[in-house]
């Protein structure tokens, strides 16, 4: 098998295995995250490939309004298709073989945490002051409101000694910063 072959396949089951329903709070709307999934196994990764914060964010806002316009109607929401490209590309990062191939290493820093229930509820575990915005749900999900959460995963990591993307795996109920 051909490295690009090897290289297609090895993202369709990264795209898969990121996107779980459960995870992603999903019932039974079995083809949205079908189409969650397509997306993502098609997703041009090099475009991630940048030490730049502005060219990042430009490719991850320009990458959900796409995946935004894949969505049905039932799904069609800001929230859904940022959380889906941060939990994949969360994974694509973990995955030597894409990492390597697509250079995700260079935009670690960058990467945002992806903004489910468990992560929500940790932060606002750890979040002092009380001040996060109320958690209405990747469906109402805008991008003020993940902004915030974004700013306190920031400060979170930064105080942890780790990139934001790392976060998820401290924000586990009972774990102790």
């Amino acid at each position: 098998m051909d490295g690009e072959k090897f290289l297609h396949a090895m993202q369709e089951k990264v795209a898969y295995e990121s996107l779980q329903p459960k995870f992603l709070g999903y019932q039974n709307e079995v083809d949205e995250l079908q189409d969650l999934r397509i997306f993502s196994a098609k997703l041009d990764l090099s475009r991630f490939a940048t030490e730049k914060k502005e060219k990042f964010k430009e490719e991850l806002d320009k990458a959900t309004r796409e995946l935004e316009e894949v969505l049905s109607s039932n799904h069609k929401t800001w929230g859904t298709a940022r959380t889906a490209i941060n939990s994949f590309l969360q994974m694509a990062l973990y995955n030597r073989y894409l990492s390597e191939s697509f250079d995700l290493y260079l935009a670690e820093h960058l990467f945002e945490l992806p903004l489910v229930k468990r992560t929500v509820d940790g932060l606002r575990r750890y979040e002092k002051n009380n001040s996060l915005p109320e958690w209405s749900g990747l469906d109402l999900l805008k991008p003020d409101v993940a902004n915030q959460y974004q700013d306190f995963a920031r400060k979170m990591a930064d105080n942890l000694g780790v990139s934001r993307i790392h976060l998820s795996m401290f924000l586990w109920p009972g774990w102790n910063t």
